[in-house]
């Protein structure tokens, strides 16, 4: 947490009761792709302590932690945007996503760099460094 408020610092903007909140949330579920009204819906049942927090600062406020890095945004065909803590030290990592339920799978950039280089070879295109997502049926839904 105290390397996200220092970015947020860094960058200049003050950490404001309601920033903290959602600094929080996210925190609290790194690894998970959050939509803004998950983000809001858990403010709302943690209660929190700080003045009301509406669904419109939810957004603001993730379009801010996109802007300067905090977070990532998955936009995902016919779907609300999604939202994932950005933890330097994790490596970076791509998406299986399920047509059925939604699902989202990682998939760690080691595994898809033969891919990529396999399309530089055979295509002469570099691919540049953005996520990729894969869609399918999760087993759940084969």
């Amino acid at each position: 947490m105290n390397h996200l408020k220092k970015v947020l610092r860094e960058h200049n903007f003050r950490i404001t009761p309601q920033r903290q909140a959602i600094l929080q949330v996210l925190y609290d579920c790194r690894g998970h792709h959050l939509e803004t009204e998950n983000i809001y819906e858990l403010l709302v049942e943690k209660g929190t302590k700080t003045k009301k927090i509406g669904l419109a600062t939810v957004y603001r406020t993730m379009e801010l932690f996109q802007n300067i890095g905090l977070v990532s945004r998955l936009s995902m065909e016919n779907l609300p945007a999604r939202y994932e803590l950005v933890i330097h030290e994790k490596l970076r990592h791509h998406h299986l996503i399920c047509l059925q339920c939604d699902q989202l799978q990682e998939i760690e950039e080691r595994l898809t760099d033969d891919l990529k280089m396999q399309i530089l070879k055979e295509k002469q295109f570099q691919v540049a460094d953005q996520p990729m997502k894969i869609y399918g049926y999760c087993s759940k839904c084969q």
